[in-house]
């Protein structure tokens, strides 16, 4: 029993050292893991316009080194200020930066350095207007980074006459002046249109009629008003036309 015992850890001592030892992973081997290619995403910021002043806005011109200069003006209904050594100075449409400039290089000729800042300290009621081929049509207050889409949103949305690729946006550039530009509203909504516009107050956005549309208010003001007996007499009277007839009108 003894020799039996013994003769079988003989046994597994040759087993054990004919196996040898297990091979030892080298790091250097293995590979590294592919990194995952993040896709570049471009945030693209809505393009703001810089502020212009409109009538009702009320702003003050502040002199860093002669304060007995500062004056608080409110812009008049044509768009005009009084400023002292300025006179009259049309400032509707015009960058607050603008107006710096222009204070400073007249101020030039009266104080040394007139360093001068514009503070607008009260803005005019901001509005904006939506007519044409929408459902509400009408005044609207310009609320945040309102855009175009966002104030025919607020009118009810575009009626089923409207034409969505040729609406007009008018805006003021001066007193009595404004500049119209086309939006086309189909691109912007389906996001091939990357620009946002952006609205200015008393911005004007005008939505006009399909071709269809005219079409069928012509047919309405001129056809479905008619009278029975009159359709008759015009039908009548362009056959005989188109027969070389000749109607006798009382």
């Amino acid at each position: 029993m003894k020799r039996s015992i013994a003769i079988l850890l003989a046994c597994l001592a040759l087993a054990a050292g004919c196996g040898g030892s297990k091979p030892e992973l080298e790091l250097d081997t293995v590979p590294e893991p592919t990194p995952v290619e993040q896709a570049e995403v471009e945030i693209r910021m809505p393009e703001r316009q810089p502020y212009t002043f409109v009538a009702g806005d009320a702003f003050a011109l502040r002199f860093f080194y002669y304060p007995q200069h500062n004056v608080e003006v409110v812009i008049r209904p044509d768009g005009m200020v009084t400023i002292p050594l300025l006179g009259e100075v049309m400032v509707e449409g015009m960058k607050p930066t603008e107006l710096e400039a222009i204070v400073r290089a007249r101020y030039a000729e009266a104080v040394a350095e007139p360093e001068v800042a514009v503070i607008v300290s009260q803005f005019a009621d901001q509005t904006v207007f939506v007519f044409g081929e929408v459902k509400r049509p009408g005044a609207y207050p310009l609320q945040g980074s309102m855009t175009v889409v966002d104030a025919v949103a607020r009118a009810g949305g575009i009626a089923v006459t409207g034409n969505a690729g040729s609406v007009i946006l008018m805006r003021r550039n001066g007193a009595e002046e404004y500049s119209g530009r086309k939006v086309d509203l189909d691109a912007v909504i389906s996001e091939e249109g990357t620009e946002r516009i952006h609205l200015m107050p008393s911005d004007v956005i005008f939505v006009p009629m399909t071709a269809i549309a005219k079409v069928d208010l012509f047919v309405e003001q001129y056809f479905k008003n008619l009278s029975p007996a009159l359709l008759f007499y015009l039908y009548v009277n362009d056959v005989a036309t188109r027969e070389g007839s000749v109607i006798i009108r009382n």
